[in-house]
Order: structure tokens, then sequence, then C-alpha cells
């Protein structure tokens, strides 16, 4: 983010050659307006549909990621970063608000700042900032929420996002579900628990996943052969790592070096 403008607002488009944001988490919040087909967001292991029309809310820190349902979708994404709530008096961290909305206020001030992002007239990025005040007063007027489960399952969540960093850090290395659970100090039963619970997925689905988006980078990259990268992305054995890949992508590793 820019510091004088502390606002992120993209526009995306999901269809089959991108149906997926990766599990991610970060401080600001984020909204998603849908503006067409459908897609299935995990928010701290809680499954949304949204379609068009819908307003999904990702909060502080929350563990999600978005996945394509049907053939196509598109929508915007605004950010707005965390120091400049607190800023206008709204501390985005110490609240938790509904995941999903079809506030029409809210969609009407959406519409607004696309209108402004796309003609960029005078003083256009400062119109947003006031528009993004306007929609953190509808936030807290009509959107926050006090739930004592859904505290619970963000403590949970500290546990996977420090889990994710672990794997992250050591994607090289070999390392057992003990390793992890030892490392946040929890059992290994209730950190397979909690961690299907979070992501929807098994640790070991999670892990070739996040072992195989990482080779795919690598590969597109270059100057790397199918061996190299399966020891750097901790495959020992490279016709392992090429059935994992084909069982990922549809393709083996190897058509990544003829593109």
């Amino acid at each position: 983010m820019e510091l004088d403008y502390p606002i992120i607002f993209d526009f995306y488009k999901m269809d089959s050659s991108f149906s997926e944001v990766f599990y991610h988490w970060h401080i600001n919040i984020e909204l998603l307006y849908f503006i067409s087909g459908s897609a299935e967001i995990s928010i701290n292991g809680e499954i949304i549909l949204a379609s068009a029309g819908d307003v999904v809310i990702v909060n502080s820190n929350y563990i999600h990621n978005i996945k394509l349902y049907g053939s196509e979708c598109s929508y915007y994404c605004l950010i707005m970063d965390n120091n400049f709530c607190r800023e206008i008096g709204f501390d985005i961290t110490e609240n938790i608000f509904c995941e999903k909305t079809n506030d029409p206020e809210i969609i009407n001030i959406f519409n607004i700042i696309i209108r402004e992002s796309k003609n960029q007239r005078l003083h256009w990025k400062r119109a947003i900032r006031a528009l993004c005040i306007t929609i953190n007063i509808l936030l807290y007027r009509n959107q926050i929420v006090i739930n004592k489960e859904r505290i619970a399952s963000k403590n949970k969540s500290e546990l996977i996002k420090q889990a994710i960093e672990y794997i992250n850090r050591n994607l090289k290395n070999e390392f057992s579900l003990d390793d992890i659970a030892s490392e946040l100090c929890i059992s290994k039963y209730y950190f397979c628990r909690i961690f299907k619970e979070i992501t929807g997925q098994t640790l070991k689905g999670y892990l070739l996943t996040t072992r195989c988006l990482y080779a795919r980078t690598l590969l597109k990259k270059g100057n790397i052969n199918i061996v190299e990268c399966a020891e750097m992305c901790g495959f020992n054995n490279p016709s392992y790592f090429s059935k994992c890949y084909k069982n990922q992508f549809g393709y083996l590793p190897s058509c990544e070096l003829k593109t």
C-alpha cells in the first residue's frame, strides 16, 4: 500500500486458469464484492458460498481462501489498512463482523468506489478514502457481532497460522506431525482436528498442495530441473513428486519447462 493511500482496490476474474486463492491471512480487513458467478470462501474453517450481489467480509487475521464455484466468477477486492482504520476511530483488529452481507448501503458505496477508481477524476483517491470511512461506519452500525464461538475460532486460527508459518519455513526439510505439534505445544490429535476444522484440509493434503504450488513457482522461473525442484520442495523421490504434481494440476512438472 502507498503511504498516502492506505487502500487496495482490485478487480479479479476467476476461471479455469485461475480458480483458487490459496490460504493466507493479513491484519487488514478485506471486503469482497461479487459481480458475477459464484465462489466458495473458507474463513477460519467456515465455508461461505458467495454469488453476484454478495459482500464477503474477511476479518482481521482470519485464515481464508477463495475457490471458484462453477465455470467463472468476478469480484472486487477492497483492503483497508489497519492503521488507517485506527486513525479514523475504528480498530478492526479488536472486533468481529458478519462474514456475508447484502447491505444495500455498503453495495452502493462499493459501486461509487468502482466508478471513482475507473474514472480517476480530480481527487479520486481522497474520494475513495472518504467512502472507506463510510464503509467503516456501516460495518460498525450494522455488521458487528459478539459471538463466543467466533472468538474461540479466532484463537484456534492463531495456532494454525503458527503451523502454516512452520510449514513454510521447513518446506525443504523432512518433518512430522509430531514436530509441528511439539512446536505448538499441543497434542497432535488436537492439532489434526483443528487444522481440518480451520482449513478444510488434512495436514497431508495441505502440505502436498503447498509443496506443489512452490514447485510450480520454481519451475516457471526456469534454470532448474525436475530432480532439483523435487529436492527443494521436500520430495525425496522425483517420481513421487511428478505423480503428486500431476494429481494437483493435471499435468506433469516437465510441462512447465516447455512453457
